[in-house]
C-alpha cells in the first residue's frame, strides 16, 4: 500500500519542484510536467493525489503552449496555469486535490467559475511558504 501522497508538478521552470523536494522526505513523491501535454501523459498513467499548477509559463517555446492561438501568445503565457487545468480536467479523478499558484482572494469569481469544471481547486495565496503549501498537497 502507497503511503506517500503522488503529487504533479507543472511548470516551465523548477522552483516548486526542487523547493517542495527539500521538504517532501518521504510524505510525497513528486513528478513534474514541463507543459500541458506532458501532464497530459503523466495523468493518464493515474495515480495522482494531487496536482499544482503554476499559473505564468513564459519560458516554454511558443508551440508547446496550450489554449486557443488567437487570444495571443503572452497572454497564454501569462495564464498558461488555468489552461493546462482546464485540459487536464478530464483525466483528474474526483478526488484529486488541485493547488494553482494563483491568489484568488482578489478575484473570488474566478475561482468559482473554475470550482464547476475542477472542484477540488483551491489557490495559493501570496507568501505561502513550501511547508504550507506540502501541507496543503498531502493533505488527505
Amino acid at each position: 500500500m502507497r503511503t506517500a501522497r503522488r503529487i504533479l508538478i507543472v511548470e516551465d521552470g523548477f522552483e516548486y519542484t526542487r523547493a517542495l523536494e527539500r521538504i517532501a522526505r518521504g510524505r510525497a513523491e513528486l513528478v513534474r510536467a514541463g507543459d500541458a501535454e506532458e501532464a497530459r501523459r503523466a495523468l493518464e498513467g493515474g495515480g495522482f493525489d494531487a496536482v499544482l499548477l503554476d499559473v505564468v509559463f513564459d519560458r516554454i517555446p511558443e508551440e508547446r503552449l496550450a489554449g486557443d492561438r488567437a487570444r495571443g501568445i503572452d497572454h497564454l503565457a501569462r495564464h498558461q496555469g488555468f489552461y493546462v487545468a482546464d485540459a487536464l480536467a478530464p483525466l483528474l479523478g474526483p478526488g484529486t486535490r488541485v493547488v494553482v499558484a494563483y491568489d484568488f482572494s482578489g478575484d473570488p469569481e474566478r475561482l468559482e467559475v473554475l470550482r464547476r469544471r475542477l472542484p477540488g481547486l483551491e489557490g495559493l495565496r501570496e507568501g505561502t511558504g513550501m511547508d504550507d503549501l506540502l501541507a496543503r498537497l498531502v493533505a488527505g
